[in-house]
């Protein structure tokens, strides 16, 4: 591909990304501001933890993605197993499914219950008191600490298990796609 094209590609595919992101972005924090307005601080706290698990998990698909081998899915795709050849697929656009799970939702993920923990600790810091000021410094750092540390624990599972990420992620896309370009046998 000439040089000039591929730029333009990935100047699009920069800009596109960008109003992705902001769009998901924009959603995911309407929507913790909404769930998290007036509720008790435990409740927002486990709200905060799905989203840390959520940026987790997505994190590891992303690393999945980037590191895994086509080789054992060409081999399985021969084989007849339609799995295989949705995860071929996706492994072919492996650099979009690994930035769209582990930058665009897992770094969101982030910044979003980064965002929340912090109004948390606001709300808990202007209610007064030396151990609301603790408590709000406490809910910051254990969701930073959660998300640093559940992110290398999720990058170790996803480079040692790498193969049976794209496998799951390729079941769960083809349950979602049924009757939209399903696999047809002998690939016609």
């Amino acid at each position: 591909m000439p040089k000039t094209r591929k730029n333009k590609r990935v100047r699009f595919w920069v800009a596109k990304i960008f109003v992705i992101t902001l769009i998901i972005a924009a959603g995911i924090s309407v929507v913790t501001e909404l769930l998290m307005g007036n509720l008790p601080v435990i409740a927002a706290a486990a709200i905060i933890l799905i989203i840390v698990l959520i940026g987790i998990v997505f994190d590891m698909i992303g690393i999945a993605f980037a590191v895994c081998d086509q080789a054992p899915f060409v081999a399985m795709a021969s084989r007849k197993i339609v799995k295989a050849r949705r995860a071929i697929r996706l492994l072919q656009n492996a650099d979009i499914v690994s930035n769209i799970c582990g930058d665009v939702v897992g770094d969101i993920c982030g910044i979003v219950s980064g965002a929340a923990g912090a109004a948390i600790a606001i709300k808990l810091a202007l209610s007064g008191g030396t151990a609301e000021i603790v408590w709000a410094i406490g809910i910051s750092s254990v969701i930073a600490a959660l998300t640093v540390a559940g992110k290398a624990a999720g990058k170790t599972i996803a480079i040692k298990h790498d193969k049976a990420i794209v496998m799951m992620v390729s079941s769960v896309v083809m349950a979602f796609a049924r009757g939209e370009g399903k696999d047809k046998p002998n690939g016609r």
